[in-house]
């Protein structure tokens, strides 16, 4: 005979808190990256609608993928959508992939960024993809480790 468990308290767990907050961030910054413009005629639309801005689209690729390594960002979304992320709070959490992300927190205020609009992908012109090519790290943060090698005691790379 098999053995039932029933949770008395239905409030999900932290952990469970935790999957369910990153599994909406991971639909929400999807959907926003694959984005694309109106498919219908705009003289369809009554004269209110255009009170709202449009939606614009970001990569128009339903297939467009996310990259959170340095390298697969700026390869997979950087360089081949000429977009990228806007208003990550790098000072409150580090640009590095959802998984590795601590504590709740942290995901409710990238949700919360995220669902207002703070945290977006914007279009880049060629002139900000080449700082970004120069140098991700203001909108991406310093890569892994970069803090313990700009210490007083940092070695020289020449």
């Amino acid at each position: 005979m098999s053995q039932y468990t029933f949770r008395l308290n239905t409030k999900p767990t932290y952990s469970e808190r935790m999957t369910e907050a990153r599994s909406e961030l991971r639909k929400i910054i999807k959907e926003q990256l694959c984005k694309s413009s109106p498919a219908f005629p705009l003289f369809l639309l009554p004269p209110s609608s255009f009170l709202v801005p449009l939606p614009r689209g970001i990569t128009n690729d339903r297939n467009a993928a996310m990259g959170w390594s340095r390298k697969a960002y700026m390869k997979n979304v950087v360089q081949r959508y000429r977009v990228r992320i806007e208003g990550w709070p790098l000072g409150e959490v580090p640009f590095r992939n959802l998984s590795d992300v601590s504590n709740l927190p942290k995901l409710e205020l990238l949700l919360r960024g995220w669902k207002e609009g703070s945290i977006r992908f914007v279009p880049i012109s060629e002139a900000q993809y080449a700082a970004m090519v120069a140098d991700p790290s203001p909108w991406i943060g310093a890569p892994e480790g970069a803090a313990e090698r700009e210490g007083p005691d940092a070695e020289s790379e020449d």
